[in-house]
C-alpha cells in the first residue's frame, strides 16, 4: 500500500488563480547568449530586421518572454532574441529549490509567514517550489506566478539551475468531459458515488482482471479520497467539497492495454487535478512505466519530439523550475491509438493557470525508439519503398539556431534529411547534433572551415574532413560520417582520392534552391516544389530562417504528393551497382534504382 500511496502522491497537483505582477521597471530575469552567436531583431519574427548580432556569453536584460521570443535590452539596443538560445536566470533573490514532502499530503502556501494567514497556493506533494529567502522559521517561495510562504521544516532544500517552463497559452485544458468522450475499449466499469457530510464524490474506473493494474487503480482512488478529505477538514472545514474521477481505456493489441484515470477535487475556488497512468502488459501481468519501460534507453529523440509537440505553446519564465522535457515528463505517459499520450499536470510541467494538458508523440515518429514488441506499433514504422519516388533534401552550413525547426517538421512527417555540418561549429550545438542523429537523419561533412578544397593540398583536404568527422564522433559517441559535401561543390582528383581513402562518397546536387542567394521563403519553397523529382539530391542551407520556413511548407506537401524524404546514404543504398567511395553523386537516376 505504501508503494501505491507514493505513486499517487507524486501525481497530484493543486491549482490556484492567485497572480503576482512585478513592477513595470523591475528586471526579474537576465539572460546569457548560449551557443555560437544570436541575432537581436527589431520584431519577434525570424524575418525581421537584424539590429545586431551578439556572441556567446553576452549578457542581456530580459524585459518580456513569450516562450519563443524574449524582448531584451543589450546596452542601448532593445529588440528580440529567440528564447531557446538564451540561458535565463532569475534576477530576484534565489536560495535554491525546495522539494515538498512526498507523503501524500497537501502543502499549503500562505500569503504571509503566519500559519493563520490565507492559503494562496496548494503545492504538489513531492513537487518543487523555488525558494527565494528565509525569514524566521518560514521560507518565501515562488510557485509559478504566485509568491508566498511555507514553513521551513516542510521543504528539503537542494540546488538547481533555473530554466523557463513550458506553458500552454491558447490551448484548451483537459477536462472530465473530454475524458468521458475518450475510448473505453476494455474493462468492466466500476462506479462509486457517495455523500459524506459536506464531501461528495463520484468515482468511475475500470477493472481489467489484471491484478497489478486493478490493485493500483483501487489504491489510487482510495488514497486520493483520504488525502482530499483530510485537506478539506484541516483547511476548509466550513466548506463543501467534491471529487470526481473519470477514465479512458485503450486496447492496443492482444498484449498491451492502457488506462488513464483523471480526478478533479474542488473546494473554495481551488482545484485539484490528479492523474494515474496505467500501461499493462497482459502477457506478463506487469505495469509499464513511461520513464523506463516504453522507450529504449536513449531518450534523446522522444524528448526532442516532446519538446517539438510543446513548442506550439508559449513559455513563461515566471512558471516552473524545469524547462525542456526530461524523462520525468514520461511518468504520465499512456499508450493511445495514434501515439504515446502524455498527460501533463498544470503547475508541475505547465503553469497552473492553463490547466492540465495532453501531448501526443505519434507512433510514426516513435516506432524505432519504443521498447515494446507490439505489431500494432510496428505497423507505423517507416519503410522506404524504392518503387515510389524518393527525394534527398540536404542542408549545408549548419548546425545553427534554425536546425531544430527543420528537424521538427521532418519528425512530424516521418521524413529524413542529410545535414552537412561545418566542423568548427558543431561544438557550439552538441544537442542539435545528437537530436539530428537520434531522429534517423544523416550528418555529412562540409569540412572544418568551409574552404574551396581544390585549392588545398592532399594533406590539408584530409585534415579538413577528419577534424570534422572526429568532432562529430566525440559528441555522438561514435557516429561515423560517410558523406562529404564539398564547399562550393568543388572537387578534383585529390578530393576524390581522400574520400576513397576515408570510405566516403561525395554528395553534389541536382537541384539548387538558391536559398543562399534569394533569402526568400516563397522562392525557396517554389524552387523545391517545382524542381522535385524522383532520385534528386536537393541543396538547401541550414542557416536561414527563410529556408526553415520554406521547409515547413514544402515537407508536408512533398509527403502528400507521395515523396519519401530520405538521406543521401539511404538514397544511394538503392543504387543497383552500389555506391562507390570517392565518387560524386548528384542524383540517383531512376533507371539505376534497385527495386528488389
Amino acid at each position: 500500500m505504501k508503494r501505491f500511496l507514493a505513486l499517487f502522491a507524486a501525481l497530484i497537483l493543486l491549482l490556484t488563480t492567485v497572480s503576482w505582477t512585478a513592477a513595470e521597471d523591475e528586471i526579474l530575469y537576465t539572460g546569457t547568449v548560449a551557443g555560437g552567436s544570436l541575432h537581436l531583431r527589431k520584431e519577434p519574427n525570424s524575418s525581421a530586421k537584424v539590429i545586431n548580432t551578439y556572441k556567446a556569453g553576452t549578457q542581456v536584460d530580459i524585459l518580456e518572454n513569450d516562450g519563443t521570443w524574449c524582448k531584451v535590452k543589450v546596452g542601448k539596443n532593445t529588440g528580440y532574441m529567440m528564447t531557446q538560445y538564451l540561458t535565463i536566470k532569475p534576477n530576484y533573490p534565489h536560495l535554491g529549490w525546495g522539494k515538498t514532502p512526498d507523503d501524500g499530503t497537501v502543502l499549503n502556501v500562505r500569503a504571509q509567514a503566519d500559519a493563520s494567514s490565507p492559503v494562496v497556493y496548494k503545492a504538489l506533494s513531492g513537487g518543487v517550489l523555488e525558494v527565494l529567502e528565509e525569514t524566521g522559521g518560514w521560507m518565501r517561495v515562488r510557485a509559478g506566478s504566485v509568491f508566498g510562504y511555507v514553513e521551513k521544516n516542510r521543504l528539503t532544500l537542494f540546488d538547481g539551475d533555473y530554466i523557463p517552463m513550458v506553458s500552454v497559452l491558447g490551448q484548451a485544458s483537459l477536462s472530465l468531459d473530454t475524458l468521458r468522450k475518450s475510448p473505453r475499449d476494455i474493462g468492466s466499469i466500476r462506479t462509486i458515488t457517495r455523500s459524506e457530510g459536506d464531501f461528495t464524490y463520484a468515482i468511475t474506473y475500470p477493472t481489467l482482471d489484471v491484478k497489478a493494474a486493478d490493485d493500483a487503480m483501487y489504491a489510487w482512488t482510495q488514497g486520493i479520497l483520504r488525502i482530499f478529505e483530510a485537506d478539506r477538514q484541516a483547511n476548509h472545514a466550513a466548506s463543501s467539497a467534491s471529487l470526481t474521477v473519470e477514465y479512458q481505456a485503450v486496447n492496443l493489441d492482444s498484449r498491451y492495454q492502457s488506462v488513464l484515470l483523471m480526478g478533479e477535487y474542488a473546494v473554495d475556488g481551488f482545484r485539484v487535478t490528479a492523474f494515474l497512468p496505467v500501461n499493462v502488459d497482459r502477457e506478463t501481468g506487469a505495469l509499464l512505466n513511461g520513464e523506463t519501460d516504453l522507450f529504449v534507453r536513449d531518450l534523446t529523440w522522444p524528448l526532442f519530439c516532446l519538446e517539438g509537440a510543446a513548442s506550439s505553446f508559449l513559455s513563461a519564465p515566471t512558471d516552473g523550475y524545469s524547462g525542456k522535457p526530461d524523462a520525468s515528463w514520461l511518468r504520465y505517459a499512456v499508450l493511445g491509438r495514434d501515439g504515446v499520450e502524455l498527460y501533463l499536470p498544470a503547475g508541475l510541467y505547465l503553469p497552473a493557470a492553463y490547466g492540465s494538458q495532453k501531448l501526443v508523440l505519434k507512433y510514426p515518429q516513435m516506432t524505432e525508439y519504443m521498447a515494446l514488441s507490439s505489431d500494432y506499433i510496428a505497423g507505423f514504422k517507416r519503410k522506404i519503398d524504392p518503387t515510389k519516388p524518393m527525394l534527398a533534401l540536404t542542408f549545408d552550413d549548419g548546425p545553427s539556431e534554425v536546425t531544430d525547426r527543420i528537424l521538427r517538421v521532418l519528425a512530424e512527417y516521418n521524413g529524413r534529411a542529410t545535414f552537412c555540418v561545418i566542423g568548427n561549429k558543431v561544438d557550439a550545438y552538441p544537442d542539435v547534433i545528437k537530436r539530428t542523429i537520434a531522429g534517423g537523419n544523416e550528418i555529412a561533412c562540409h569540412t572544418w572551415s568551409h574552404p574551396k578544397l581544390i585549392n588545398l593540398s592532399y594533406a590539408n583536404i584530409k585534415s579538413q574532413i577528419e577534424r570534422t568527422n572526429a568532432a562529430v564522433r566525440v559528441i555522438t559517441g561514435g557516429y561515423e560520417i560517410k558523406v562529404l559535401r564539398p564547399p562550393y561543390g568543388s572537387v578534383n582528383k585529390n578530393v576524390r582520392s581522400v574520400c576513397a581513402e576515408l570510405d566516403m562518397v561525395i554528395a553534389h546536387w541536382e537541384l539548387d534552391t538558391k536559398d543562399w542567394s534569394t533569402r526568400s521563403t516563397s522562392k525557396t519553397y517554389r524552387a523545391i516544389m517545382k524542381g522535385a523529382a524522383n532520385g534528386l539530391i536537393v541543396l538547401c542551407h541550414d542557416l536561414y530562417e527563410t529556408t526553415a520556413a520554406a521547409a515547413e511548407q514544402a515537407i508536408p506537401e512533398l509527403v502528400a504528393q507521395g515523396y519519401q524524404l530520405v538521406t543521401v546514404s539511404e538514397l544511394l543504398s538503392f543504387h543497383k551497382n552500389g555506391a562507390t567511395p570517392g565518387t560524386v553523386y548528384s542524383h540517383l537516376d531512376p533507371k539505376n534504382i534497385r527495386t528488389d
